[in-house]
């Protein structure tokens, strides 16, 4: 996490299942969130505007570095001043920050559903920061998301055969399990156990399975993933390279978020796979910076 006296800027994960890195940049009274590290959403939210409004935060606009802000229509309220205040200085965190995409991850606390059998984690199905209160549920289901029931399919299933596979894994009475994972990856338990850092399945779903069918509905399912996969900070460079192959024949996915990707190995076959994206589009994406097709990524 990166903290100025004005503003600090993290990512936390959008589960369940991954859909990649929410960024964020924080200060007092308001917050700015973004998907793709290009287009953000800010919110103003204060005690008297709770008061005078009702809501518990106010959509202040919209802002990407090429367009700046786009202001939302506020209703008239006399906290109008403190959302006009508060919003400007998000604006301005942003165009100080807002390049820096993909920010470090901050939710180290997290929420897995545990294989009956083995007692280990199967699948990560929440994650939350130091700030946030954990929530626990009686009984968890791991879900593969709307965009994959409509859009996955592989020959050894779909989305909703791979979500009855991981139920069945987790038992009739399934358990969930809130561990904080430490700096060395570790997970530590509330009352003080470890589990080892090789135990937590990397891209967040086991893939040892019983069954070769099985196991090749993980795996295509986990490469259907791959532009989202790809924002995960601590990935070993063969998981990273794999990812990036499978990301590849996601031009449309691939090209709007690539910019959270905190490493790139393959630097040519991301530019080929935007060029494939822009010719896929009918016409060029109103909200897309004109820029040239080079690597937008940290070393």
């Amino acid at each position: 996490m990166q903290e100025t006296a004005d503003y600090q800027t993290y990512s936390q994960r959008v589960l369940c299942p991954c859909h990649g890195m929410l960024q964020v940049v924080s200060q007092e009274g308001g917050i700015a969130e973004s998907v793709d590290g290009y287009n953000w959403k800010l919110f103003v939210a204060d005690e008297s505007i709770v008061s005078h409004t009702g809501l518990s935060e106010v959509r202040y606009g919209d802002w990407n570095l090429h367009k700046g802000c786009s202001r939302s229509r506020i209703r008239g309220t006399s906290a109008s001043s403190l959302i006009e205040e508060t919003g400007e200085r998000l604006v301005e965190a942003l165009y100080a920050c807002a390049a820096s995409v993909p920010f470090e991850p901050l939710d180290c606390h997290e929420y897995w559903l545990i294989d009956e059998a083995r007692q280990r984690p199967l699948a990560l199905l929440e994650s939350c920061t130091r700030l946030d209160r954990p929530v626990t549920t009686d009984c968890p289901h791991w879900h593969p998301g709307a965009a994959a029931k409509r859009h996955f399919s592989s020959t050894f299933g779909n989305a909703d055969s791979l979500a009855n596979m991981i139920q069945q894994r987790a038992g009739r009475k399934p358990v969930g399990l809130w561990v904080e994972r430490t700096g060395s990856g570790n997970g530590l338990l509330s009352n003080g156990e470890e589990i080892d850092r090789r135990e937590f399945p990397e891209l967040y779903l086991s893939t040892d399975w019983p069954s070769r069918e099985q196991t090749h509905l993980v795996t295509d399912f986990l490469a259907w993933q791959a532009p989202w996969l790809l924002q995960i900070h601590d990935l070993i460079p063969a998981t990273r390279s794999w990812l990036e192959r499978a990301a590849w024949r996601r031009p449309m996915a691939t090209s709007r978020i690539y910019r959270l990707f905190p490493r790139v190995f393959d630097t040519q076959g991301l530019t080929v796979t935007r060029v494939k994206a822009r010719m896929m589009q009918d016409e060029p994406a109103t909200d897309c910076p004109p820029e040239p097709f080079y690597p937008f990524y940290n070393e």
